[in-house]
């Protein structure tokens, strides 16, 4: 373990706060993008570029929401990491 190792609450807190931010922003981002393509679709466009262009806004999705079970771990871990650090503040010697 390495020596003159420091971690403060804070930092651990805005890690989370970036891993919850990033989540959201990729949720959002794929809600977006599906609810763009169905209005395009119920605009009236329906054509074979259409539907090759749902392949692509599949992908697209899939690709931004991958990241989030990734995401979300790293959350449990820097809970564990925050439980560790006070518990270890809270011990008197």
């Amino acid at each position: 373990m390495a020596s003159g190792v420091s971690v403060e609450k804070s930092a651990i807190e805005g890690g989370k706060g970036c891993c919850q931010t990033a989540i959201h922003e990729l949720k959002e981002a794929s809600r977006s993008l599906q609810r763009d393509y169905q209005q395009a679709g119920s605009g009236g466009w329906r054509d074979q570029k259409y539907a090759a262009l749902g392949g692509i806004v599949q992908e697209c999705c899939s690709a931004l929401t991958g990241p989030i079970s990734q995401l979300e771990e790293c959350m449990v871990k820097l809970d564990n990491l925050l439980r560790a650090v006070l518990e270890y503040e809270s011990t008197s010697l």
